[in-house]
């Protein structure tokens, strides 16, 4: 059941008094979902945030042909309390993962983005907290990616740069794509990770591709297409994709 108590759990939500959770808990909506149950959709628009109350939901790429129970695609677990759904709050407001429930059933609470917004509004320090605690939980969740294939295995890091300019210019749908190619070769020796701006905003998406034994590669305007590009010849075959670099 969702109530205050359960609100002082939720870790977007700390440091809010309780009057102000009284306000967020009378926009909560409670929903129910089986064992498999689709949440969200990667690519679907994000109009809300998700709070599990209950049971396990797995955040997946959903990659053609491969079921959506495969561990391979799984990028993080979340359990009670966690926050799902931060893609509404940074454009352009679509969802870049799945979640599925993984438990025998899961309890959520669906806050909606407008709802939320009106209350920040109205009350500009609850939005401040609540944005400031959200960029806690991306940040975390990006630093739970970076560790997911072991530094002591990696002859590859694959960067991306992953400030605000970033990604606005496209860098979240760049990791997508890079995450998916990871995912179908199932490499172990290849290090992603994301990190900030390099001073070069004008020419972001920037990934930079760190081979052992060679110079760091920057590229520049990077697309989804053209990641997959980089990583299936420079990344696996070790040819520049020249007509990338920045």
């Amino acid at each position: 059941m969702v109530d205050i108590d359960f609100l002082r759990k939720v870790g977007i939500f700390k440091g809010l008094e309780d009057d102000q959770l009284a306000l967020i808990l009378e926009n909560c909506q409670e929903k129910e979902f089986p064992k498999g149950g689709l949440l969200f959709k990667e690519g679907q628009e994000a109009h809300c945030i998700w709070l599990v109350v209950d049971g396990e939901v797995d955040l997946r790429f959903d990659l053609p042909a491969r079921p959506t129970t495969s561990k391979e695609t799984t990028l993080n677990t979340e359990t009670t309390s966690n926050t799902l759904g931060w893609s509404a709050f940074v454009p352009p407001y679509r969802y870049v993962l799945s979640a599925y429930c993984t438990s025998e059933s899961c309890k959520v609470a669906q806050l909606e983005k407008a709802d939320l917004l009106t209350l920040f509004e109205e009350d500009p320090g609850m939005g401040y907290s609540v944005m400031s605690n959200l960029a806690g939980v991306v940040s975390t969740r990006f630093h739970k990616m970076q560790q997911a294939t072991p530094d002591k295995y990696a002859i590859t890091t694959i960067v991306i740069h992953m400030a605000t300019c970033g990604i606005v210019a496209g860098a979240r749908e760049v990791m997508t794509a890079l995450m998916e190619e990871m995912a179908i070769t199932g490499r172990k020796d290849i290090h992603i990770r994301s990190s900030g701006c390099i001073g070069k905003c004008a020419t972001e998406p920037n990934v930079t591709v760190e081979i052992e034994g060679a110079e760091p590669v920057i590229y520049q305007e990077m697309t989804p297409d053209k990641m997959r590009h980089v990583f299936q010849q420079h990344v696996l075959k070790g040819d520049i994709a020249t007509e990338y670099l920045l």
